[in-house]
């Protein structure tokens, strides 16, 4: 079989086709550090690092077997738009969490500052997410924890046809489980962005459940690494 190229090109609604290739810590670490620093990143935990934390940070997710970091730039301009992991949910501290089954991959994504709004940027990018993931022939479903309340991301989700599963309570968050299949994503694939859900999948007093649950349980020692 002959080995999947280094970057792949894939499209990006009206704007032009994305190349996605892999992290370069010296070309690339500066803008993550930026991009991380804001305020609309917190739920990555990265905010007020250093720019050598930061690269400690990506330095380590490189190191682990099994795992990439990825950049999509515009093929056009250069210009850098989103950033995303792909990991083996073996190796991962947090797979004790996650019940992952054979044909699974681990995610992360983050979308760079929308300056200027690109149109359904977020549906785009995980459709491209998708696509370099899913070149693996053993990958059969994606497998992410975003953080509750992150209502924004949730909503992005299920319009690009992830599906939930259950809350986790993690040490550092309280995230709900969330898939995309090989069949799905297929199914998907060329289609125009959907219109995204009005409400995210955890609201109101199931979400506030769930976030008591997690606080009391780390502050009794019972959720910890």
């Amino acid at each position: 079989m002959t080995a999947p190229s280094a970057t792949l090109e894939v499209p990006f609604g009206r704007v032009g086709p994305v190349l996605i290739r892999p992290l370069s810590l010296e070309q690339d670490i500066a803008l993550l550090h930026d991009w991380l620093n804001r305020d609309y990143a917190r739920f990555w935990g990265l905010q007020g690092q250093s720019l050598a934390q930061v690269h400690a940070n990506f330095s380590g997710t490189l190191a682990q077997p099994g795992s990439e970091v990825l950049i999509g730039e515009l093929a056009a301009t250069g210009e850098r738009k989103f950033m995303f992991e792909s990991y083996d949910m073996r190796f991962d501290r947090m797979s004790p969490y996650l019940g992952a089954r054979p044909g699974d991959r681990g995610f992360h994504v983050f979308l760079g500052p929308p300056e200027p709004p690109l149109p359904a940027a977020a549906y785009y990018t995980l459709q491209g997410l998708a696509a370099w993931i899913f070149r693996d022939p053993e990958v059969q479903r994606l497998v992410g924890e975003p953080d509750v309340r992150n209502h924004k991301v949730l909503v992005r989700l299920a319009q690009a046809g992830f599906s939930f599963g259950r809350v986790i309570h993690m040490p550092h968050k309280t995230a709900i489980l969330t898939y995309l299949s090989r069949v799905d994503f297929e199914r998907m694939q060329g289609s125009p962005p959907p219109p995204a859900p009005v409400k995210p999948p955890l609201r109101g007093l199931r979400l506030a459940y769930h976030l008591g649950i997690s606080r009391v349980g780390r502050r009794l020692g019972f959720i910890a690494c």
